[in-house]
């Protein structure tokens, strides 16, 4: 009887996952969605899909869920839905293609051509995404996400999806990742000088009007909408040398690197040259502790200017032998294309 009785009892116990969650969803998986298309069971494979995707987060997992909930509607014949799946893979990943062999070569085909389609919003949306985040103020996020653009548009398939736009979106991401980095420093100086403790008293440099750099336009570029921000590159490294006086017992710092932006298309003057006044302290090692402009002729030059500052590099100035802070007046003139 006592044999009987525990019989009787096992027999009662539920049975393990297929009674857990009902309808099934306990046995949902990718695996078991792959194998479901596989068989060509495309309405249950993209309902399982379907039941996955919010309880997803990792991005490979929610990848490979779309790119299967794509394969089932293109093989129901909803396009339309399909290709919307698509850009949803795009935004994920927009450097993402479908793997070789994954697809027989019909679907292949249309996957890649709704992909091609997706590409040029998901840039739209990644340079409104970065600017979003400039507005606000989120200098260093903008820096990082105008970057990420440019290494975009390094990628074949983005260069096609920029077309003749290429040269303008290339101008407007460099040109805003570097206003980006120049205001997110300009932030970080200003709060470093609201908590410092009084520093060592500057050297006096009492600057004489001089003519210090003038750089070169280059031929005009593409535009396209709102005029892009100019791209930095160099000049020769003393071509701002500045003309000053001080004590007589200070020796005044000596140039090693002190390159100047050219000017772009975007930042030369009209009409006549045109003299940016940038005031720098350069600290007793050598680097530029801080610079602002003093007198402004164009702010998109300038905040390369400021930029280009964070590189420079001088022999420290000296007072009776010892290193000293030194301040220091730099004019940069901007002339007219001739």
């Amino acid at each position: 009887m006592l044999r009987l009785v525990v019989v009787l009892l096992l027999l009662a116990v539920p049975a393990g996952p297929a009674w857990a969650g009902g309808a099934g969803t306990a046995q949902d998986s990718i695996a078991a969605a792959r194998d479901l298309y596989t068989s060509a069971d495309y309405r249950e494979a993209l309902a399982m899909l379907t039941r996955l995707r919010p309880t997803v987060t990792a991005a490979e997992d929610v990848r490979v869920i779309e790119q299967y909930r794509a394969f089932a509607l293109f093989a129901l014949g909803q396009s339309a839905e399909a290709e919307r799946v698509v850009e949803a893979i795009a935004v994920i990943d927009p450097m993402w293609t479908l793997p070789a062999g994954e697809a027989p070569p019909r679907l292949a085909a249309l996957f890649a051509q709704a992909r091609e389609r997706a590409l040029p919003g998901v840039l739209r949306q990644r340079l409104a995404a970065a600017r979003a985040l400039y507005a606000e103020k989120s200098y260093d996020a903008s820096a990082e996400a105008f970057t990420g653009v440019l290494l975009l548009l390094e990628q074949p398939a983005m260069v096609t999806a920029a077309g003749d736009d290429l040269a303008s979106v290339k101008a407007l991401a460099t040109g805003f990742r570097d206003l980006s980095l120049a205001a997110g420093e300009q932030a970080r100086s200003a709060a470093a000088r609201e908590t410092e403790p009084p520093s060592t008293p500057l050297a006096a440099a009492t600057p004489a009007p001089t003519d210090v750099a003038t750089p070169s336009a280059p031929a005009p570029a593409a535009s396209a909408g709102d005029p892009p921000p100019a791209a930095a590159t160099p000049a020769s490294p003393d071509a701002a040398a500045p003309v000053t006086s001080a004590p007589p017992d200070v020796v005044p710092p000596v140039p090693i690197a002190q390159t100047v932006p050219r000017a772009t298309d975007v930042t030369v003057p009209q009409g006549g040259p045109q003299t940016i006044l940038l005031d720098i302290v350069i600290d007793e090692t050598g680097h530029v502790e801080r610079a602002e402009v003093r007198r402004s002729v164009n702010r998109l030059y300038e905040a390369q200017l400021v930029a280009a500052t964070r590189g420079w590099r001088y022999t420290p100035a000296t007072q009776a032998g010892r290193p000293v802070k030194y301040a220091r007046t730099l004019e940069v003139t901007l002339s007219p294309r001739d």
